[in-house]
């Protein structure tokens, strides 16, 4: 079972002042240099990806991860506004997907992370929204090129001596720029998305490895069908913000229609949907079936998601099946089918036979899609019925009658 990372949630973002320095941190390939005027020392070599994935396991890193890559045609503006993406070099399409690669590998592998701490700029913030989900915005990471900040650098080499881990400790997570804290020495210029890993030692941290965004994939065993049906299904599954909350939703044969939970649309008119790429689009609540806990919806604009579908996975499932929940933004947790009958009431009223699993669900997983090894979907993930020992699904014949009954109403 992979479980999901929890990391603590911060608060919002202040304003930074001095403007010339947080316009120069990280706005171009000049962020890519130490910042000390003096050549990195020697990287040490790659270990073994067996040995470096059980130390990570063991915890006790201090992991440093430069933002994923942005769209370099967008500087950032001459007066930066740090509460303001807009004004600012955001992560490209690429780079968001890199992002998940890369907290979607760390969640498989059960890599364990504690805190994660980002740079106030926003392609640092979503970088470690996208992959680790929570985050706390620390300020001065920002501040250290192109001249360190020393006053910055002090208060974070002090923050980072007190809150680093030790051994059997949960790694701590720092998303920023090219330039890092100098008391993690060695410095190395590291690519967007790439990672220096630091261990405590006897005199200081010693650097052990640097992994780049597709590297931590490569660390565990090599991707089997399990995960190539998750990658299929992923393309067709979006964030769903509504007034019960973030969840999920998938687009189903029918063009423009999306399915998800009724109790997290509740009684909205319409909700903002998510793409994979983060592109934000507004969808029309056609109707729930609180009884089930189904919803359908229908896109404004077609966003042109490729549809899942059900195929004959649900007459062929078997208990002790593989299968995987696919929740917000890309996050996914494997396990088992523990039972495909198992009565439970939902919030509405209603009573079904519905698909257990076990293992937990992953975040903002109402709404979104159980499938099989093949992608093809099983059922509706839901919260509705108040389970709290594994994931829950409507099956997937329960959905999608509902959802067309829905449909062909309006």
């Amino acid at each position: 079972m992979t479980s999901e990372l929890v990391v603590r949630a911060t608060s919002a973002v202040a304003l930074i002042t001095g403007a010339v320095l947080t316009l120069a941190a990280c706005t171009g390939a000049g962020d890519t240099g130490t910042g000390t005027g003096t050549t990195a020392a020697p990287v040490p070599s790659a270990q073994g990806g067996d040995d470096l994935l059980a130390r990570l396991r063991d915890g006790g890193f201090t992991v440093v991860i430069r933002h994923a890559a942005t769209d370099q045609t967008r500087p950032d503006d001459p007066a930066v506004n740090l509460d303001d993406c807009s004004t600012q070099r955001n992560l490209s399409n690429e780079g968001r997907a890199d992002a998940r690669a890369i907290g979607n590998a760390v969640s498989r592998l059960d890599i364990p992370v504690g805190e994660t701490w980002a740079s106030p700029y926003c392609r640092s913030r979503d970088t470690a929204q996208l992959a680790f989900d929570r985050f706390e915005v620390v300020h001065g990471l920002e501040r250290l090129y192109p001249e360190r900040d020393e006053k910055a650098d002090r208060r974070l080499n002090q923050r980072i001596q007190d809150r680093a881990p030790h051994a059997a400790e949960p790694n701590l997570i720092i998303v920023s720029h090219g330039v890092y804290p100098s008391v993690l020495a060695p410095a190395v210029p590291l690519d967007e998305g790439e990672a220096a890993l630091y261990a405590r030692g006897d005199n200081g941290f010693e650097m052990v490895d640097r992994v780049d965004p597709s590297g931590w994939a490569e660390l565990g065993p090599e991707t089997d069908e399990l995960s190539v049906g998750a990658a299929r299904a992923m393309d067709s599954v979006v964030s769903l913000e509504g007034p019960g909350g973030t969840g999920s939703a998938f687009r189903v044969a029918l063009r423009g229609i999306l399915v998800s939970s009724a109790r997290l649309v509740a009684n909205a008119r319409e909700v903002t949907v998510v793409e994979p790429d983060g592109s934000r689009l507004t969808a029309r609540v056609l109707g729930r079936d609180r009884g089930v806990d189904i919803a359908a919806l229908r896109m404004a604009d077609d966003p042109g998601l490729p549809p899942l579908h059900s195929g004959s996975g649900l007459s062929e499932a078997r208990t002790g099946d593989r299968a995987l929940a696919i929740g917000a933004a890309g996050a996914v947790t494997a396990g088992s089918i523990r039972t495909l009958g198992d009565p439970v009431a939902v919030d509405g009223g209603g009573e079904l036979e519905a698909i257990r699993i076990d293992a937990e669900m992953p975040r903002g997983s109402a709404g979104g899609p159980l499938v099989n090894e093949d992608g093809d979907v099983l059922g509706v993930l839901t919260t509705a019925t108040g389970a709290n020992d594994g994931g829950v699904a409507i099956p997937v014949d329960v959905g999608r009658n509902t959802a067309l009954g829905i449909v062909r109403g309006n």
